[in-house]
């Protein structure tokens, strides 16, 4: 998400600084900008990239220099297990960012959360900005990740930050990667049969990063806000896919339970013999979850704010990844 982010503030600015490490590989950011235009290259050298990492305190505060507005993108994406990594990045970096906008005097911050961190309603009702956030042990390690940071912005908001919050649906876009929601663009593209029951909010990407520009350079602060297109089914999701790459549309259903062992058993494979499973514990109980989601707050919030249709927006994924696989 933070490159398709990138690639909208190039679009209104000459010039935009973004913080990395030296050890980050920018292919996927050209690959992202590939989606775009047929000349990537020319926009990240418009790029003025700044060495730091947002667990290393004083290395932001050499990256704010100069900075007025800061959107905060950094996290792990881990829904299995329990990962130090997790909250080290999400919460103590978040804390971090925190930290060292309000010492530098930051005009805006747009920090970047999940559904995952939103509460919860009973049954089939609509989850919205005001639903009760509730612990428990359906909760993922994720989910808890990305709720104690939003609760670093909140209280960096009550010493005087002004800042906005978005919790986006799963993020459907060209990311240059196999993590995160491209896992399900790989897999139907290898041919995939099965489908889980569950369901979530989704989002395309680009009005992902479109309402988060346009909320920083309002004058909205201290609120969040809910990024979801969509509320679809899996079967919808893994169909489209498969009907955008020409492919068959899984058919076979997959319980509750069998997915639930699937992922306990890859996940004990995957300590075994070290290496990260596609699917654990975690991604089989968000996969048998169904929930629904409301997005109409950031309609009301922005006048005239309207999502693209989840389908359309796959459907573009699709085509440019049989382009680019030419």
């Amino acid at each position: 998400m933070g490159g398709n982010l990138l690639w909208r503030l190039l679009q209104q600015n000459e010039h935009v600084v973004a913080i990395r490490r030296t050890t980050s590989n920018l292919e996927p950011l050209r690959t992202i900008f590939s989606f775009y235009t047929s000349e990537p290259d020319a926009f990240l050298e418009r790029i003025d990239w700044r060495m730091a990492d947002v667990l290393e305190q004083k290395s932001i505060e050499d990256a704010f220099v100069g900075i007025d507005v800061v959107y905060h993108c950094a996290a792990v994406v881990l829904l299995g297990g329990s990962d130090n990594m997790l909250s080290d990045t999400n919460v103590l970096g978040t804390r971090n960012i925190v930290a060292v906008a309000l010492k530098a005097n930051i005009k805006k911050l747009c920090f970047v959360s999940s559904i995952a961190a939103c509460g919860s309603e009973k049954g089939n009702k609509t989850i919205d900005e005001n639903s009760p956030w509730k612990d428990n042990s359906q909760r993922s390690a994720y989910a808890e990740s990305k709720y104690s940071s939003e609760q670093e912005v909140w209280k960096g908001i009550g010493k005087g930050l002004h800042a906005v919050i978005v919790n986006p649906g799963v993020i459907l876009g060209v990311s240059g990667t196999d993590r995160g929601s491209a896992q399900l663009f790989t897999q139907v593209q290898k041919g995939l049969i099965f489908y889980s029951f569950g369901g979530s909010g989704y989002v395309g990407v680009q009005d992902v990063v479109r309402a988060m520009v346009e909320l920083t350079n309002s004058a909205i602060s201290g609120e969040r806000f809910i990024l979801v297109a969509e509320n679809n089914s899996n079967k919808d999701i893994l169909s489209w896919i498969a009907d955008g790459f020409d492919l068959p549309r899984p058919y076979i259903p997959v319980g509750r339970e069998l997915l639930w062992l699937v992922g306990a058993i890859s996940e004990l494979l995957g300590r075994l013999f070290r290496f990260q499973p596609l699917i654990d514990r975690g991604t089989a109980r968000s996969a048998a979850n169904r929930e629904y989601f409301s997005a109409q707050k950031i309609e009301t919030a922005i006048a005239g704010f309207k999502f693209q249709s989840v389908r359309e927006c796959i459907i573009e994924i699709c085509e440019f990844q049989k382009k680019m696989s030419i």
